[in-house]
């Protein structure tokens, strides 16, 4: 690993000249903020942005806490509590086809409308048959009636016990944007929509008539800012109040920082390498195993994270709803990996290209290197094909599945999601794996009201993966973020940044 190391050494110091660079760029800005936030104010950087005012055309996980901030979803997973509490539904019963959603009375939209059950009516059928939405999978064959302005009956095709899990991310729009939501940007959220630049800021503003507890921060800045080394710039300059994935090197800096501090959070976020079956060399099991034995992900933790994260074993971090304890991953075994690779008929090894968007993952082009140093040693040499993170997970990129071989994160809690998105035969292109047992599994653990029942089934599906291995998994890593003193704020491991939860000291 010496030349490996050697250049992420080089790759550090550039970082840190860029960071000093950055910081004498925003130097002239520090007369005009206090260098701390404030009630009135507090500024956000974070790795992703809003890409348009569409508020159903995303289907990355980060860009879900940007738009919670002004618009709301049924309910939301406490994960103190662990387990599911209202928001704009104040209760709800599982009746096997049918969930029954009781609503929450007395809450208005920021256009002035009052939310009733057509709104969720309306933002189903958008969900599902807009033409520019991309999440519409979760509620697909939902049928939803509304018996009276405060009731909502949502029949699945099947008893659906994971629906809640669905719901958790489907927000809720008034009926009133018709057919047009492409700036569809009242909702009934905490802060209310005042204005966004493509690359620049979104600025938000206090919903002084929300419904709940009104946040205490008057104005919210959220800044999507690519770099690390310009979040991080930014915090320690005093211009963001907040950073998102803060930088491994500079966790030490920011922690001693006397403006900032360290915040650390356990995540959800597994990291793995995609393989899309049906697309050659990845339709053969036998090589899919081959990577496997390869990979080394206690290398790419040590040397990249700091140790800032753990290795997962089996298909699930040990956080996740369905962790087995008794499923192994595959060890790291070079020698295996090479007899495997001449078993499914490469002997002499083959090239491949390795797909990652380096604006969205954490050093994720270091570690694609580390993974294409390992994978060399082994005869399988990987050519890194880095890509805008808009057009790597878009309809042509890995969620249209033209992508054979990728580096993905999923931010999740319950292994039901991740199962569905990426391994159940029709969930998405993505891997395109299709098992008839496997999606028997899926099937009953779907429609099972118990919920150590249910475990014990995504535990069989979780060995029947680690079997077939269309996906090789790595790891998962904590949060990370850079946060002003005087900010009081806990973090959240599915990285949800959301301003109603800061208060201000001072």
């Amino acid at each position: 690993m010496r030349r490996q190391g050697t250049a992420i050494d080089r790759r550090r110091f550039l970082r840190q000249s860029a960071a000093l660079g950055l910081g004498t760029l925003f130097a002239p800005a520090l007369a005009s903020r206090a260098g701390a936030a404030t009630k009135d104010r507090i500024v956000i950087y974070q790795g992703v942005s809003l890409d348009s005012l569409h508020p159903y055309a995303y289907s990355g996980g980060g860009i879900t806490g940007i738009w919670r901030h002004i618009i709301e979803p049924l309910i939301q997973m406490d994960y103190d509590r662990n387990e599911y509490v209202g928001v704009l539904a104040q209760s709800w019963e599982f009746q096997g086809r049918k969930w029954i959603f009781h609503l929450r009375k007395g809450v208005r939209f920021h256009n002035g409308a009052p939310f009733t059950s057509k709104d969720v009516a309306y933002s189903i059928d958008k969900l599902q048959n807009d033409k520019r939405s991309l999440q519409g999978a979760y509620v697909q064959g939902v049928e939803v009636e509304t018996p009276d302005d405060y009731t909502v009956v949502l029949t699945t095709k099947t008893p659906n016990a994971l629906l809640l899990t669905r719901l958790e991310t489907r927000f809720i729009l008034s009926k009133e944007y018709g057919d047009d939501l492409d700036n569809a940007t009242a909702g009934t959220g905490p802060y209310k929509y005042v204005s966004w630049q493509r690359g620049g800021n979104l600025v938000l503003r206090r919903n002084d008539d929300y419904w709940g507890l009104k946040p205490q921060i008057r104005e919210v800045i959220i800044k999507g800012v690519k770099e690390e080394a310009a979040r991080v710039a930014g915090l320690l300059a005093g211009q963001a109040d907040l950073i998102s994935n803060a930088p491994i090197e500079d966790v030490d800096r920011i922690a001693k920082h006397p403006r900032v501090r360290l915040q650390e959070v356990v995540g959800f976020r597994m990291y793995f390498l995609g393989m899309n079956v049906t697309i050659k060399p990845f339709d053969n099991k036998l090589l899919r195993q081959a990577i496997n034995y390869a990979l080394d992900p206690h290398v790419m933790l040590k040397h990249i994270y700091d140790g800032h994260g753990a290795v997962v074993n089996g298909p699930l971090g040990s956080n996740w709803v369905g962790f087995d304890p008794k499923i192994k991953r595959y060890p790291y075994d070079p020698k295996k990996a090479r007899e495997l690779l001449a078993k499914a008929g490469y002997p002499n090894g083959l090239e491949t290209k390795l797909y990652l968007a380096p604006d969205r993952h954490l050093k994720g082009r270091e570690v694609c290197e580390v993974i294409a140093d390992q994978l060399g040693k082994v005869g399988i040499k990987a050519e890194l094909v880095p890509q805008e993170y808009a057009i790597y997970w878009g309809k042509d990129g890995a969620n249209g599945g033209k992508l054979p071989f990728y580096y993905a994160g999923s931010n999740g809690s319950d292994a039901d999601v991740y199962f569905e998105q990426y391994f159940r035969t029709g969930g998405s292109k993505r891997i395109n794996y299709n098992n008839p047992e496997f999606d028997k599994l899926i099937d009953e653990e779907q429609r099972t009201g118990d919920h150590k029942k249910r475990i014990a089934i995504l535990h069989q599906a979780g060995r029947i993966l680690m079997e077939d291995v269309p996906f090789a998994p790595l790891y998962t890593l904590a949060e990370l973020y850079g946060v002003a003193r005087n900010v009081t704020w806990k973090g959240s491991p599915d990285g949800k940044i959301l301003a109603s939860e800061m208060k201000i000291r001072g």
